[in-house]
């Protein structure tokens, strides 16, 4: 079988991918790695580990005879360096790519709307592949950059530490309700109460004077509401309106885009993705549902060269969020 090689380096754990010719992926191997220190006595990656694991893994696939590698790429997260000896592989040498922006590929492939892709997990970014003006002085006091996107576009992008903080409010909710670790996945939310939660002109309850340092806003009093879901609903609409501040940032003054993507884990989270929709009612709003997007990113750039053919269609896993409001 046809294959094309992946290496995916997350900073948390690090992935072999081998993708057919449908872009399916039909080998996954993933080790995490204890961490290193450099010369000056920071932590960093084990690069010698990293490597040593890279080249054994190539290695045995092409010893097997299973699959023939057409072409291989590589997907790195920020602080992680993927390199070549100057002899390179005797692949189809893909010039790999940071995460941030192989994650868009798919979606640049897959779409010709502009649109904005949240990617909301432990942190919730944001990006605009659309925006082209400079800087300003608000977006550079921010935690806010500019990258390059695989057509050599600039990429708006802001972040939020939204996973943490959710978590660690949710673990002082948890325990002042005597709730499980899972019930939050569970709760839903009404359009009615959206509705009255919008129409509330006295602003936010949790995060009133911003995300404390230590992150978990003591200062609410958990008896103003009657029950676990109340409080929950309450605490993602806020982290939403401060999500939004990350948001606003990425936008153009012309802003021209009419479609936001949620991907991630809270686009399974019904209360964050539809107070989210509440906020962008000039936008169509979708959660996406993609494994693994920064390794299909890398693999379809290197797509047509591998196989000599046109790619597939992208499958985005899209379903549009409705609020009836």
């Amino acid at each position: 079988m046809e294959v094309i090689a992946i290496f995916d380096i997350g900073k948390t754990t690090k992935k072999f991918f081998l993708f057919d010719s449908g872009l399916n992926p039909v080998y996954v191997e993933e080790k995490k790695f204890d961490e290193s220190y450099d010369d000056h006595g920071l932590p960093c990656d084990d690069f010698e580990a990293i490597e040593t694991w890279m080249k054994s893994v190539l290695a045995a696939v092409i010893k097997d005879r299973i699959y023939i590698i057409k072409a291989l790429n590589f997907t790195a997260y920020g602080s992680a360096l993927v390199h070549l000896r100057f002899e390179g592989y005797n692949f189809i040498t893909g010039t790999g790519m940071a995460d941030s922006a192989a994650v868009l590929v798919p979606y640049l492939k897959g779409t010709k709307e502009q649109f904005i892709l949240i990617a909301a997990g432990n942190w919730c970014v944001f990006m605009n592949p659309f925006n082209k003006e400079p800087l300003t002085a608000e977006q550079l006091r921010g935690d806010f950059l500019c990258f390059m996107s695989v057509n050599q576009n600039l990429v708006k992008y802001s972040r939020f530490f939204l996973g943490h903080v959710h978590d660690l409010n949710l673990k002082r909710l948890k325990e002042r309700y005597g709730v499980t670790d899972e019930l939050y996945k569970t709760i839903t939310i009404k359009s009615k109460q959206l509705w009255r939660m919008l129409a509330n002109k006295q602003g936010r309850i949790f995060f009133r004077n911003g995300i404390p340092a230590g992150y978990v806003d003591n200062e609410v009093n958990l008896s103003q509401f009657l029950t676990f879901a109340d409080a929950y609903h309450q605490l993602i609409f806020d982290l939403v309106d401060v999500c939004m501040e990350s948001f606003r940032l990425v936008l153009a003054s012309d802003d021209k885009t009419e479609v936001v993507y949620i991907s991630g884990g809270f686009a399974r989270n019904d209360t964050f993705v539809r107070s989210l929709a509440s906020r962008l009612t000039d936008k169509r709003v979708f959660t996406s549902e993609i494994s693994d997007p920064s390794a299909l990113g890398v693999a379809m750039e290197v797509y047509e060269s591998a196989f000599g053919v046109s790619m597939p269609p992208v499958y985005l896993g899209l379903r549009a969020v409705i609020n009836d409001l």
